[in-house]
């Protein structure tokens, strides 16, 4: 039967009911479906072009969804796999980022262990055929539908080799694939472990366990630093489980709200813990959202650790995923989430907008006060703000247009061409007549950029003129943006340690994975040196987790 007259049947069905419940409370229901389904009718019989029921639908839910929170959504049947893969992390393919090269498919980076590195695949090899279609108009999405495929499953590649340049055929088999939530660990020698964590999906409190117990076996951990700088969350009952591991059995962590009673719940920890003395820091940032508030919140409100880094996102609601029929669903928010201090983190109002159609802010005025367990001082209605605040890293805009342009990564191609090997992450170094070699390969390549003078400078001749000053003042501002101009050659050389270290880390991955990058990274990182700082000092710990004790 096909879907259209199903359609009709449910049309059929909802006249009949319009009868039975029209003096019911659910008659403005049944009397807008009929609108919907009439209209619906009319475009398909009637509109000039030919229209897919299926896509018409999807449209008008999309269309409701838009005026809601960002969190409703409507998952049709074809979107399905994309969104199981957020919410698992499972997939089935090769394992390989790619992007799109001038005329073929680039491998930007094959996953460590899975079938793309196992078959030799490496950054910068150029796939010219996939199952024996050219690659050379392919886009980057079908190049991936192409590449996935069920498990145990063969895909043929012809492959242009980085480094020899030869071409090689390839028959990979497809695995199922889990991309990990703990993208790099370590255990440092000041016997700080650390964890890289910036996904949730269901298995992450497992993945957590599991290193924990490796840094436990070195009989070296001291002390742990959880970074959760943009992860934008994922399964509540996760979050949940790795509370667990540093908080006592039977305590309530989180607490759900909403208009139906079967929305109230509370969320216990249920096992006995695997940390629950061990020195914790947790790293956010304005990308920590949802679940890894709940986790850096509770921590915060039970006095069990500390925050580092800059205010969290502020995602205080709770969504439910239920089928709507024909393999669709529907995603949408249902509760708010309390931590144990009381608190909701929801910073967006969407119940109003601003004047100008975007999103209001919960104002300073209606937020409210309450207390950790030690007493100290927390806010609802902004995020998690953290109790050591440290700004992070900003790119200056010449490594912005560098970035945007990927000659960076292009750059790391070509240094990966021509070096066979490197030191690891934590001692690779990028020498000055490497920086003269990468200058050299700017030369002739085309990116742009604004200096913060130069958007300023034209903010102010916009003003001047305005307000009927430019004129009068032409030349001074002619001599001052020839002043504030910027100029490459130099600025490569005042952004110099910067495009460094930005170049040591997409030079690591090419040598290390994507664990090499992360490790790279760590060597510039101004919030995860104040981590380890205040860990290394047991009596400014204790200090800050003791401040602002209520009297």
């Amino acid at each position: 039967m096909s879907y259209f007259r199903k359609l009709i049947i449910v049309l059929t069905f909802t006249s009949i009911a319009s009868g039975i419940f029209a003096q019911s409370k659910d008659f403005d229901i049944t009397k807008n479906l009929d609108i919907f389904f009439s209209a619906l009718r009319e475009l398909q019989n009637n509109y000039i072009d030919s229209l897919s029921t299926e896509q018409l639908v999807a449209y008008a839910l999309e269309g409701i969804t838009e005026h809601l929170d960002p969190y409703t959504k409507f998952v049709s049947a074809e979107e399905q796999t994309d969104f199981d893969f957020q919410t698992t992390g499972k997939y089935a393919g090769i394992g390989s980022l790619i992007q799109k090269d001038s005329a073929c498919i680039l491998v930007a980076g094959p996953y460590k262990n899975l079938p793309a590195d196992k078959a030799g695949l490496v950054a910068g090899d150029k796939i010219v055929e996939i199952n024996g279609q050219s690659t050379a108009e392919m886009s980057v999405d079908k190049a991936s539908s192409l590449l996935k495929g069920d498990a145990n499953t063969v895909v043929k590649l012809k492959v242009r080799k980085l480094r020899t340049g030869e071409s090689v055929e390839l028959s990979i088999t497809r695995e199922n694939i889990r991309m990990p939530s703990v993208t790099f660990s370590k255990i440092y020698d000041n016997g700080a472990g650390y964890i890289r964590f910036p996904s949730f999906t269901i298995g992450s409190c497992n993945e957590i366990r599991n290193v924990l117990t490796e840094f436990r076996a070195t009989g070296k951990l001291k002390s742990l630093i959880l970074d959760m700088r943009g992860n934008r969350g994922g399964p509540l009952v996760e979050a949940v489980n790795i509370l667990n591991l540093f908080l006592p059995k039977g305590l309530t962590v989180v607490t759900s709200s909403g208009k139906k009673k079967d929305t109230e719940e509370r969320y216990l920890t249920r096992e006995n813990p695997v940390e629950p003395d061990l020195p914790l820091i947790v790293l956010v940032d304005n990308g920590s959202a949802s679940a890894s508030e709940i986790v850096s919140g509770t921590i915060q409100d039970l006095d069990r650790g500390l925050i580092v880094g800059t205010n969290t996102f502020g995602k205080g609601y709770v969504q439910s995923v239920r089928p709507v029929g024909y393999d669709a669903q529907l995603t949408y928010t249902i509760a708010k989430y309390y931590i144990p201090s009381g608190r909701c983190v929801q910073a967006h109002n969407f119940a109003t907008f601003s004047s100008d159609g975007s999103v209001s802010f919960i104002p300073d005025s209606l937020k409210k006060e309450f207390r950790t367990k030690n007493g100290r001082k927390v806010f609802d209605g902004g995020g998690v703000r953290p109790d050591v605040v440290i700004e992070g890293e900003e790119y200056s805009p010449m490594a912005i247009s560098l970035i945007r342009k990927n000659l960076i990564f292009k750059y790391s191609i070509e240094y990966f061409k021509t070096h066979p090997t490197a030191d690891t992450p934590d001692k690779f170094e990028f020498s000055e007549s490497d920086y003269q070699d990468f200058i050299n390969y700017l030369s002739d390549k085309e990116y742009d950029y604004q200096t913060a003078s130069e958007i300023t400078m034209r903010r102010l001749i916009n003003t001047a003129k305005q307000e009927k000053y430019y004129d009068n003042a032409k030349e001074t501002f002619d001599t001052l943006m020839t002043l504030l101009k910027h100029d490459k050659s130099k600025d490569l050389r005042i952004n110099q340690e910067e495009l460094i270290s930005i170049l040591r880390e997409e030079i690591s991955e090419k040598y290390y994975y994507e664990e090499g990058r992360l490790e790279a990274l760590l060597r510039r990182d101004k919030q995860f040196d104040e981590a380890c700082n205040i860990l290394s000092n047991t009596e400014q710990y204790n200090n800050i987790l003791q401040s602002q004790i209520a009297k």
